[in-house]
Formats: structure tokens, sequence, C-alpha cells
């Protein structure tokens, strides 16, 4: 293998028999790869400034990921975030105890995660693959917009990337000894076994649906017909798991970070559980729906082909990709590039369980994003690989290459220019300058809230994470879902929603006009509080009071934030 990886670097012959475009190319890189190295990592570097969100961003997930990891700092023993995988919620406490919540820091931590996840897949497949493949595909990653925008928000993706790609480089290493020898015991090579499954276990701590990173471990050896290192992979990884759970028991007790979710993923609606759970066919129909849309539309978007608001499909894209996907990890098996099939099936999985579990109303771009580099990996090695002695064939696959690269380059030039001003304006102390007005109204009055509300105060928020950031640390109580639902009328009955927020002792209620289409401010809004407030109003109107209004009565009310008081006894 040693010999392999010198022979790619090297390139003395070209690869397919003729002095083709990618022969050429190879060598080319290979002479000036230092200079190119180093010009990589700076466009990352630039992009990541030109595309900086200084905003939270208006998914509240990554705003309840900081008021766990600020629960985290505070209550750590009292304390165990279920919503899902814990990890990343705990390093941001760890960041938290030390700075407190400030934005622009936690932010700055994102943005080196994802420098570092594009420097560790570097060095992971550097070397492994020609770099004619490889550089291309590292670059439309450094300035393509999605991995720019969520390197900048306090998200997981980037930490996810940042892991996996130490995930990659250290089970890499891995292989490197394990095909270098003939029989590897497992006392000689102890410490790379178990920096794998040290890795292998932060994996499934950062994500829930990696748990299948441990089953593509296990049917690579399999595959490899190495029973004995099938097991070693599987030791490694419990290795780590095992203490972990009974610290978490000691400390959390029986709190799991499937738990929570794991109702959820079964209902056919996530926010109405009356329409029941799915069956086997259920699940089946939402891996082929997910299946179309990621690796069809959410695909696309990414590398800038479709606008972000397109809501098509196209089934036979996601078919043609998944062909091609194939066609890579075939002639990966075939030409025993063991790293390529590993990190193949490493995505296969991961995508997989992801198209399977995911609840088709979650659609989120970022969902598919932390698979794009690999995809994009094989996708390219197949085609490469089709076309290996073909002039037309490889002049195609440039002709690719190169349009996905200026796709991704245009989109963000395109953002990056439009970004700038929102960001002057928000790093001159601007925090809510970029937000369309109902999000601006919201987010003020949850600040207003935190200065004007008694501690003793809780406050119901429809997105509270978010409230919780802007309310400087105030605790809001999340409301997601309509509560003591009358599936006749679509509204709650006041008397069961009044005992609801008496036990939770919740005393306000913000009602923003939180827009149901960001694009559109056509007054039809997210009414979860509104359908629990109405009931409330006309049978107690006593029991409720108009305590402010962002924007004030005196002015023009667009998309206006009201917060109540509620006297529930």
């Amino acid at each position: 293998m040693a010999k392999q990886k010198k022979d790619i670097k090297a390139n003395k012959k070209p690869i397919g028999g003729n002095d083709l475009l990618f022969d050429k190319l190879e060598r080319w890189m290979n002479i000036r790869e230092k200079g190119i190295q180093w010009i990589l990592f700076a466009v990352c570097l630039t992009f990541s400034f030109l595309l900086f969100n200084y905003r939270i961003s208006e998914g509240n997930d990554d705003a309840l990921y900081i008021e766990s990891g600020y629960k985290y700092a505070n209550d750590f023993f009292h304390y165990y975030y279920t919503a899902n995988a814990p990890f990343y919620p705990m390093f941001i406490g760890l960041v938290i105890a030390v700075i407190g919540i400030k934005l622009f820091w936690l932010k700055l931590f994102s943005v080196a995660f994802n420098f570092l996840a594009l420097l560790f897949f570097y060095k992971s497949f550097k070397n492994r693959m020609p770099n004619a493949l490889l550089l291309p595909i590292l670059f439309t990653i450094a300035v393509n917009s999605y991995f720019q925008y969520f390197a900048s928000q306090t998200y997981t993706e980037a930490f996810f990337l940042f892991i996996e790609g130490l995930f990659f480089f250290y089970f890499f290493k891995l292989l490197d000894t394990l095909q270098a020898e003939e029989d590897v015991t497992l006392k000689s090579n102890l410490k790379t076994w178990l920096t794998v499954g040290f890795f292998t276990f932060f994996l499934t701590m950062t994500r829930n649906v990696a748990a299948v990173v441990v089953l593509a471990i296990l049917v690579y050896f399999l595959l490899q017909k190495k029973w004995r290192y099938a097991v070693y992979g599987l030791l490694a990884y419990l290795v780590f798991k095992i203490p972990f759970e009974i610290i978490k028991f000691l400390i959390w007790g029986s709190n799991n970070q499937y738990g929570s979710q794991s109702g959820l993923l079964m209902q056919k609606d996530p926010y109405n559980a009356s329409k029941g759970t799915e069956d086997l066919m259920g699940f089946v129909a939402r891996f082929f729906d997910n299946c179309s849309a990621y690796l069809s539309r959410r695909f696309l978007q990414i590398l800038g082909f479709m606008s972000e608001n397109q809501d098509t499909n196209i089934g036979i894209f996601a078919f043609v990709i998944i062909v091609i996907f194939m066609v890579g990890l075939i002639y990966a098996f075939r030409t025993k590039n063991n790293y390529l099939l590993f990190a193949s099936l490493h995505t296969f999985f991961l995508a997989g369980a992801t198209f399977i579990v995911l609840q088709q109303r979650w659609d989120q771009p970022r969902m598919i994003m932390i698979h794009v580099p690999v995809l994009l990996i094989m996708i390219y090695y197949g085609i490469y690989h089709l076309s290996r002695k073909s002039g037309f064939g490889q002049s195609l696959l440039g002709f690719l290459v190169t349009l996905v690269f200026l796709s991704s380059c245009i989109s963000s030039i395109r953002k990056a220019s439009e970004n700038i001003p929102i960001l002057k304006k928000n790093l001159e102390g601007d925090k809510y300058y970029g937000y369309t007005p109902d999000w601006r109204n919201f987010l003020q009055m949850s600040e207003w809230c935190a200065d004007n509300l008694s501690d003793s105060a809780l406050v119901a928020s429809r997105k509270a994470p978010m409230s919780f950031v802007y309310g400087k640390g105030k605790e809001f109580f999340p409301v997601y879902k309509v509560v003591a639902l009358d599936t006749t009328s679509g509204y709650s009955n006041p008397d069961s929603v009044l005992l609801y927020f008496r036990k939770n002792k919740v005393t306000h209620v913000i009602l923003p006009s939180l827009r149901r289409d960001p694009a559109k401010a056509d007054g039809n809004v997210i009414n979860t509080l509104h359908r629990m407030m109405e009931p409330i109003a006309k049978k107690y109107p006593e029991r409720i009071k108009l305590v402010h209004q962002i924007p004030a009565a005196t002015e023009a009310q667009i998309e206006p934030a009201y917060l109540y008081e509620v006297r529930t006894k």
C-alpha cells in the first residue's frame, strides 16, 4: 500500500494509458501541491469571513445548542441534553463556562471547526486518490456558501465534519498498518485501534444517526473477510461507550440521547400524534421520498444549480446520483482502494439511516450537506474510471468538475455581496439588522422581557431557545405544538391550556407574527400559541392582559409581537 500511495503521488505514467486531461492535471498539481494547499486554506478562510453570519438562525436548533450548553455550564450534574446527541452541547457548555454567552466567539469556534474539517479531509484523502479529483472537490467545499453558512452558525454540522475528518484520518492510518503487514496483532497496534474507537464513539455522540458508523466498520471488515478486525473495531468502540454509559447512569440516571426523538420519528406526523405511527411501508415510502428530496433538490441547491426556494424534486437525478455513486464504490472495490471503499460505505450507511428515520417535514439542506464531500468524491471517482481511456470522457468530467466549482463560487460571491453590508451593521452593534420584521419584533420582545419582567416571570415562547439567546440568558418556556387540541376546531380547550400553564408556572406568553413562508409577508403566521390563547380570550377575557407590543401601538403594525400576562387562577 505504501507503494500504491507513492505511485499516486509521483504519477510517473499516465493513469489511463494515454496522456489525457486528468493525467496532465495530476502531474501539474503534484508539482505544485504545497502551494495549492496554502491557496486552498486561504480561500476557505476568506469565504468564511465574507459569509460570516453574526445572527442566530431562524432554524432554532442552533439557539437550542447554546441554551443547552448554558445549562451544562451552570448545572452540569443535574442536566442531560436529550433532544439529540449530547456531545456538542457539552462542548459549548465548556466554552460558555469560560467566556459566557458571547455569540461572536461561539461562532468563531464553529469557523475554526469548519477550517479543521477541510484540513483533515485533505490529510485523510491525500495520496489515497488522484489530486486531480480531490483538490477540485476541496476547493468547491472551501467556497461553497452552504458550508460557509454553517461554518458561522452554532449548528453541529461544522463540528461533526471536523470529528468525521479526524475519524477518517485515523481510520485510514489504521488501514495503512493493516495492509502493510500480513498479520497485525492487537497488542502491536492497540493505540491506533483505540484512537479509531475513540473517534467512532465521539461521532455517535455528536449525531444520533452516526450510530450506524459502527455498522459500517463491521461491514467493511467482513467484506474483506477480516473477521478478527471486525471484532477489534467493535471492541475499540465499546471500550469508550460502556464506561460512558455507566458514568452517565451514575450522574444523570436513565436519560439517553435517543429517547426524546424516537417517538417523534415513529409518528406519521411529528406534530400530531393522533395520526398514528408509521408501518413498514410508511418507512419505505419515507426513505424513497427523502432520497428524491435530498439527492436531487437539496444536493443541487447546495451546489448552486437550483434556487433555494425551489420545492420540486427531480427523482431521476437522484437515481443517477445513486447509480454513479455505486459505480464509484464498485471501482474502489475492484481497484482495491480500501480508503474510498470504506468512505463510501460510511456515507452509504449514514445517508441511508438519515433517509429512513428523518421526518419529511424536517427537510433541511444541512441533513445532506455533511455527506456532500464523500458524495462528490465517489461521483467523480466513478466517472473518472468510466472515462479513463477516453479523451472525450475526461473532457466531459473536466467540464463537470469546473462547472460545479464555478457554480458554488458564483453563488457564494453573490451571497457575500448581500451579506457584507449586514455583517458590517451587526459588528457595529445592530444585532437585529438582517432579520425580517417578524423576527426582529419577536427577538426584541424577548429582550424586553429580560429587561422588564421579574426573574420569577416565566414567558411561553414558540422559539424559546432564540428568546433565551436574545433575552440575555433568561429562561423561556418552550411551546412547540398545540396542547389540548380539539381536532374539529383546530383550537385548544381553554381550561386545559390554563391548567397546562399553571402546572408549568407560565405567567406570560409572547404572540409573534412569525411567517409560515419566510419569503412572504402575507399574514399567514406560525399560529401554535395563537390557537391556544384565542379560546382563553373568548371564554375568559379577564384572564389575559396585554403588557407590551412591538412596534408600539402608535406605530405602523408591521408583523407585530405582543406580550400577554396570563392569570391561570
